[in-house]
């Protein structure tokens, strides 16, 4: 009875074992088997799977799971940016460390503006080093300074309007793909003329856009990749020369000649205004005035005759 059974069970593997069955232990695991393992007091083992690799292990845990922060920040698209006001010793000579600085690192300088304020020449200088070698920028520019008066460090995650452009960027060059096809099939057909534009404007505007979103993903790659840093530098107020103003007899005199002839001028144009505007102001009003006292003056004359001769009378 035994060797019935037995063989009984060595028939059942085989068949489950050329149907492809017998990789999977529910089989093994039916019923019927277990029936027959009762019955002999044998139990056979599940079939076992084979082994997986590490590294396809590895990937099935990650994908499972969630990404690692590590992951997510190779990811994410993030622009880098700072201010610096920096105090030196030598504005021009940091100016030229900055510059120097820059390209060093495999970036340049954006822009730079050197003016006077007074005495003190100061800069304006902005620079876009790598991304990576911001932080590493940022303590070099530090090291330069004897102080720094104010330091401001901005980020701008850019990551859902870039994947955003990139997906509408992706969808539209797939169907400037499928019109291309539908134009190339519409003139093996000979379609008419009207079908053939309409598809073809319809690519151009397609076209278009994909110039302009491609356009924007350009420049949100660059600003990610190099990170900008705007820098002002100012002098150090003891590393300034100590200027005396001095005496200067020269000056003085010039100065003083100057003052002179503007006194005099001043006094030439009072003159010449007196004697033209004035004068003849003053004759007219006092002329009737004169007439008048002179009216007067003969009338007492006469009047003082008259009496005399009736007193000698």
């Amino acid at each position: 009875m035994k060797r019935i059974l037995s063989a009984a069970v060595i028939l059942l593997l085989a068949t489950l074992t050329l149907t492809g069955c017998g990789s999977s232990s529910r089989h093994l695991e039916s019923p019927a088997l277990r029936a027959i393992e009762s019955d002999n007091g044998v139990s056979y083992p599940a079939p076992t799977r084979a082994p997986v690799p590490k590294e396809v292990a590895q990937e099935q845990v990650a994908s499972a799971g969630q990404p690692s922060a590590e992951a997510l920040m190779e990811t994410r698209k993030i622009i880098y940016n700072a201010d610096m006001f920096l105090v030196v010793e030598d504005t021009e000579q940091a100016a030229q460390d900055i510059v120097d600085m820059a390209m060093s690192m495999s970036g340049y300088v954006a822009a730079m503006n050197g003016y006077r304020q007074g005495d003190r020449l100061v800069y304006d200088i902005t620079i876009r080093i790598p991304a990576d070698k911001f932080e590493t920028g940022r303590a070099a520019l530090r090291n330069m300074a004897v102080r720094v008066e104010n330091e401001r460090v901005s980020t701008n995650d850019v990551t859902d309007e870039y994947y955003d452009i990139d997906a509408r960027l992706r969808t539209l060059k797939a169907t400037e793909k499928e019109l291309t096809q539908l134009l190339e099939e519409t003139r093996e057909r000979g379609g008419s003329v009207d079908d053939i534009m309409k598809i073809y404007h319809e690519l151009v505007r397609i076209r278009s856009d994909i110039e302009s979103l491609q356009g924007q993903l350009n420049r949100l790659d660059k600003l990610v990749a190099f990170s900008t840093i705007d820098i002002h530098l100012e002098p150090h107020i003891l590393s300034q020369p100590i200027e005396s103003d001095g005496w200067r007899p020269a000056e003085i005199i010039h100065n003083s000649i100057a003052t002179l002839m503007n006194a005099l001028t001043s006094l030439a144009t009072l003159l010449i205004q007196f004697v033209i505007v004035v004068l003849p102001l003053i004759l007219v009003l006092t002329l009737p005035l004169i007439l008048v006292i002179w009216l007067i003056r003969r009338w007492q004359k006469r009047r003082s005759s008259e009496n005399d001769k009736e007193l000698g009378a």
